[in-house]
């Protein structure tokens, strides 16, 4: 499925806001301060081997955070368009892959690790 980027941009942004609105609002509060991205495709740095990236959370988990954490880079969300796309047959997949990531990424900002998000059904 492919679609403009601008087209994309609109769908992600309006499914982090539907996320956004499932949250208990401590962690809205929380989640509404990561930087959500998109990109074309994760750079060989992201990737680090792994192969392909539909998402990446780049930050310090809440869980992790100290007091003197004040000083941190701001937490980064980054979905990757073109291998979301390849995902997805319609629309509604591939809302429903965005909806996916955004989640699993969100989990890691939260602090769960992969085994963790399986689990929950969100890996």
């Amino acid at each position: 499925m492919r679609l403009s980027r601008e087209r994309f941009e609109e769908l992600t942004f309006e499914i982090a806001e539907a996320v956004l609105d499932e949250l208990p609002p401590d962690l809205r509060a929380e989640a509404e301060t990561v930087v959500l991205e998109i990109a074309d495709q994760a750079t060989p740095e992201q990737t680090q081997g792994r192969g392909a990236l539909l998402g990446l959370y780049e930050g310090v988990p809440l869980v992790e955070r100290h007091a003197d954490s004040t000083l941190l880079q701001p937490d980064r969300i980054t979905l990757f368009r073109e291998p979301l796309q390849a995902l997805a047959r319609t629309e509604v997949e591939l809302r429903r892959q965005i909806r996916k990531t955004l989640i699993h990424e969100l989990g890691h900002f939260f602090g769960f690790d992969e085994d963790e998000l399986h689990a929950r059904g969100w890996g």
